[in-house]
């Protein structure tokens, strides 16, 4: 990558598609047409490398791929690694004391390196998330293995929580309180009346992948970033030009320099355009 003119840094979910599987084609050419223009293209997503392939299937130039709320950063369509921030196994114990009181558990990711196996352990859930577990596991095609303890000899991107919006504050605040981890809580897109937490390294956030990024690439002279959800804060905070899509919280609406339409309205590209010219 040469000398670029800046960094257009975007979600996924919610942001540049409301499908599991694929992104508008309108969107994906007015991204190709900003990268051949000199712009840097970076997603920053809070899914799993091989998940958020689905949905990029149809990029057919370069970019940056923030996986797993920026645990790790890859460019594309190399995959050659450029950084990431795991959680150690020490920190897997500290995350089970914040569910004393919870009647469920967390999985945790083993990373784009080991094909992105999901380790989970069914005896500790509820059996009525069950059938969410099973079809998060089959729309998210994610290889999940059942196990009675995690194992200690790896190190994990991403541990990722479910449950009602009181649960996963509760368990939030617990891991806040320690100053060791992000978390950030977003609403599953796919599935009503669900939260998930994503927990990752201290160091690991969209918006931290983001800055190391320009140390690695180069700034540029203008940095637009867009989202829809709590964990793209980090992302926004970063940018020169704010972007955040209609029906987001009421914290990344504040912060908003434009409020875009969804993505199916082609909100995105409506307000890139505006972020370039202004």
């Amino acid at each position: 990558m040469g000398k670029i003119k800046g960094w257009v840094a975007l979600d996924i979910d919610g942001t540049i598609t409301e499908s599991r599987d694929d992104v508008p084609k309108e969107t994906v050419t007015f991204l190709r047409e900003l990268h051949e223009d000199g712009w840097g293209i970076a997603l920053a997503t809070g899914r799993s490398f091989s998940f958020a392939l689905t949905a990029l299937s149809a990029f057919d130039f370069p970019y940056i791929l923030l996986a797993q709320n920026g645990s790790v950063a890859l460019e594309m369509p190399s995959k050659l690694l450029l950084f990431k921030k795991y959680l150690s196994p020490q920190k897997l114990v500290m995350i089970e004391e914040a569910f004393v009181g919870i009647d469920s558990d967390f999985v945790a990711y083993s990373g784009y390196n080991n094909k992105d196996m999901c380790f989970w352990r069914p005896s500790k859930f509820l059996k009525n998330n069950l059938s969410y577990l099973s079809d998060l596991q089959k729309r998210q095609h994610e290889s999940w293995e059942a196990v009675d303890f995690f194992p200690l000899t790896d190190s994990f991107p991403l541990v990722k929580c479910f449950g009602t919006e009181g649960e996963v504050d509760q368990i939030a605040k617990y891991l806040k309180a320690t100053d060791l981890f992000q978390v950030a809580k977003i609403r599953d897109p796919f599935a009503d009346d669900y939260f998930l937490l994503l927990i990752t390294d201290r160091d690991a956030s969209k918006g931290n992948s983001l800055r190391e990024l320009f140390q690695l690439k180069g700034r540029g002279k203008r940095v637009i970033a867009a989202g829809d959800d709590e964990n793209d804060e980090s992302l926004l905070a970063v940018a020169d030009v704010k972007i955040a899509m209609e029906g987001s919280p009421q914290t990344l609406l504040q912060m908003a320099d434009f409020i875009a339409a969804r993505p199916n309205k082609n909100g995105i590209i409506e307000a890139l355009r505006w972020a370039i010219q202004s």
